[in-house]
């Protein structure tokens, strides 16, 4: 199972479907929202953030909260409404 944090323009994380609209540091455990697969969670993001300007990045992470890919806005500045994927790099 996969879950979404979105970066804001001003670098604060946001996890979706958690029940606080504040930023976060570390994942809380039990909350967010849920997605079976990558593509699910990239399907998400293409509808639901594509006029929410405020998110220029995504990261999906699996549950011990390690970055499984990442989508950046294409356009200038990442004002652009499709999202460019790309699979986390491992140290």
């Amino acid at each position: 199972m996969l879950k979404i944090l979105a970066v804001s323009v001003r670098g604060h994380r946001y996890l979706e479907g958690n029940p606080s609209v504040h930023p976060i540091s570390e994942v809380p455990a039990g909350t967010g929202t849920l997605f079976p697969d990558l593509t699910a969670a990239q399907h998400h993001v293409q509808r639901e953030y594509r006029t929410l300007s405020v998110f220029w990045r995504v990261e999906v992470i699996d549950e011990r909260g390690q970055v499984v890919s990442r989508g950046t806005r294409d356009g200038l500045n990442g004002t652009g409404s499709r999202w460019v994927w790309q699979p986390a790099q491992k140290p």
